[in-house]
């Protein structure tokens, strides 16, 4: 029994024996390590979330802010919401004027990372840097009061100034709206751009898309069609097939061409004119869209130099637009044309393009031949409104000679004047443009949709120095399927109503024109002189004589009292047609005329007395 005492007696002793050196061994050499332990325990990593940079417009005008609470219902709830000015919890990213530009604008996801649009290509400048800041808590995880804090401050993200303005995107958003109600589309794209710079002053996409409100999130709306749908672009693209004949010298607008009544057969296909013609001259064949002129012309220079052109135009290329998920569009390589390929294309089949590549397209024509890269973005401010960086305004390439381009703007007039798009002809504004209507193609099949339609229209004004550039894209309209029909008004609306407002800043808003309203056939004899297009310049001002301008009378050429000073002719040489005519019958003088272009002769001679009755012989051509 005692043995059994003291082996038991001697086991508790080792046992504790082992216990104290484990202690001591805790306590004195590993003391380190089990304090850092603790340390970590009782010391919390909180994240600080910094300011999201806001977005303005070219204006100044606030388009994307944050605020602390969250929506109920969009951009609503604006006005009772305080914005937030320092980072803190509960941030909310805030679209105060709803679905304008939400497109453009993009959205950000619940975890404050951009997900579309400018949110998502800019993420990493607007979101800022995270700071950080340790403090103790006890053993709850309660805050405990005077321990000293370490505290890394967060990097607010930058503020950025778009070139978009927003009141001509509330603009453009609306006629587009209006106009794919009108025609029973589907959707719509508009483009606006400054030529001279490359800024993308609007870009509509409808329907339109609300980044406030998340049930939108789950929609096909939230896409941007003016950069990520790819489409024919028909009868538009003939322009540039135009500018690749005319730059190498192998046609020029005074130029005849053979028709054929309308039908043609290339490669065992039969090709129409939706405008029957005979012998046409060049530029007429711009006016009326001829199919069939286009693929006779296109031969005349070779598959590597008309290639070379479009590519050298951006086709089959990204812009570099400072926007996500941009195509490059298609167009072939030589090695991959068929027998029929370039004349294909040179009507607009066989080729597909962004609206967004189409406008750049255009703004160097209207740039007098310089392509420019797409602005989108001004510049980078911080906090506290200092300008940390500036987008530069970027030339890509020459393309054209400035005189090839000026020549394409005339054509172009011809279109509006009495071509495609007449009914869209404005009384005081000069309008170069062209339309378009192509076949929807079926991505599985590959053919052609049977009464399915991209209707088209891409324009510029004032025609001979143009400040604004525009295409218009409507989405299988039912009501109408030709591009002057469907997207047409929808310039003609655009350009009115900015020419009413102003674009603000550089471009002060001119005086509505007073226009005849009785009788049927009254033209337009009061506007104010030197304004036009005032909000693009003085400059763009056609269709009026300075002496009808001053008296203010309504003229009708069915009822017309000459007044008594007897008007004599005026020197109509170098005029447009469109502004000879409004000139000479806002006289109440009739016009007959010949030929394409501007005017090369007139009878009678300048200075000639006129009366009531006599007739004006106009005969028009091209400079070179």
């Amino acid at each position: 029994m005692n043995r059994r005492l003291s082996v038991l007696g001697v086991a508790f002793a080792l046992l504790w024996a082992v216990l104290v050196a484990r202690v001591a061994y805790i306590q004195v050499f590993r003391a380190s390590h089990y304090r850092g332990i603790a340390e970590g325990q009782s010391i919390a990593r909180d994240v600080l979330t910094p300011a999201r940079g806001e977005v303005y417009d070219r204006t100044g005008a606030l388009l994307v802010v944050n605020m602390r609470g969250t929506p109920t219902s969009g951009a609503s709830d604006v006005a009772r919401m305080v914005p937030a000015s320092a980072p803190a919890g509960g941030m909310t990213r805030l679209y105060p004027n709803g679905p304008l530009a939400g497109q453009v604008l993009g959205m950000v996801g619940r975890d404050g990372y951009g997900q579309s649009g400018l949110e998502l290509i800019l993420d990493r400048d607007l979101r800022g840097t995270d700071g950080w800041r340790y403090t103790r808590r006890d053993a709850r995880r309660r805050y405990a009061p005077g321990a000293s804090d370490q505290i890394q401050q967060p990097v607010d993200g930058l503020n950025v100034r778009l070139t978009i303005d927003a009141r001509i995107q509330s603009i453009a958003e609306l006629a587009l709206e209006r106009g794919v109600q009108r025609t029973g589309a589907r959707s719509g794209v508009v483009v606006l751009v400054e030529p001279r710079s490359g800024d993308i002053v609007a870009l509509a996409n409808y329907p339109l898309f609300d980044p406030n409100a998340s049930r939108s999130r789950a929609s096909d709306n939230w896409r941007n069609h003016g950069i990520a749908m790819v489409y024919e672009p028909g009868s538009t693209f003939k322009v540039f097939t135009a500018a690749a004949l005319m730059e190498e010298g192998r046609i020029r607008a005074t130029d005849t061409v053979d028709a054929e009544g309308g039908r043609w057969q290339i490669g065992g296909q039969w090709i129409r004119d939706t405008h029957p013609m005979d012998r046409v001259s060049f530029a007429d064949a711009v006016a009326y869209s001829s199919n069939i002129v286009f693929a006779k012309t296109s031969t005349r220079i070779s598959q590597e130099s008309f290639y070379k052109y479009l590519r050298s135009f951006g086709f089959g290329m990204k812009t570099g637009v400072t926007l996500p998920a941009e195509e490059t569009g298609v167009l072939k390589p030589v090695a991959a044309w068929s027998g029929r390929t370039q004349q294909t294309i040179a009507f607009g089949h066989e080729v597909s393009v962004t609206p967004l590549q189409l406008a750049m397209a255009f703004a160097a024509i209207a740039n007098d031949g310089t392509l420019m890269r797409p602005r989108l973005v001004q510049s980078w401010v911080d906090g506290e409104g200092r300008a940390v960086r500036a987008e530069p305004v970027r030339s890509v390439r020459r393309v054209l000679s400035e005189r090839t381009a000026r020549s394409l703007r005339d054509m172009m007039t011809g279109v509006v004047d009495y071509g495609t798009a007449r009914d869209i002809r404005h009384p005081y504004i000069s309008i170069a443009g062209k339309t378009g209507s192509a076949q929807k193609i079926n991505p599985e099949t590959g053919r052609y949709i049977e009464g399915s339609y991209y209707s088209s229209f891409a324009g510029m004004a004032p025609a001979e120095d143009p400040v604004l550039v525009a295409v218009v894209v409507v989405d299988d309209p039912k009501k109408f399927k030709y591009g002057g029909q469907a997207a047409g008004p929808i310039f003609r609306e655009i350009l009115d109503r900015v020419s009413e407002r102003g674009l603000g800043g550089e471009w002060p808003a001119p005086s509505r024109p007073v226009l005849a309203e009785t009788p049927a056939r009254a033209v337009e004899a009061r506007a104010p002189v030197e304004t036009g297009l005032a909000s693009f310049g003085a400059r763009g001002v056609t269709g009026r004589s300075a002496s009808s301008a001053r008296t203010g009378a309504v003229v009708s050429s069915a009822e017309t009292t000459l007044r008594p000073d007897r008007p004599s002719m005026p020197d109509l040489q170098g005029s447009t047609l469109r502004d000879a005519l409004y000139r000479l019958r806002a006289l109440g003088i009739e016009v007959d005329y010949e030929g394409a272009g501007r005017v090369r002769e007139q009878a009678p001679a300048a200075g000639t007395p006129l009366r009531r009755g006599d007739r004006v012989r106009l005969q028009l051509g091209w400079s070179g």
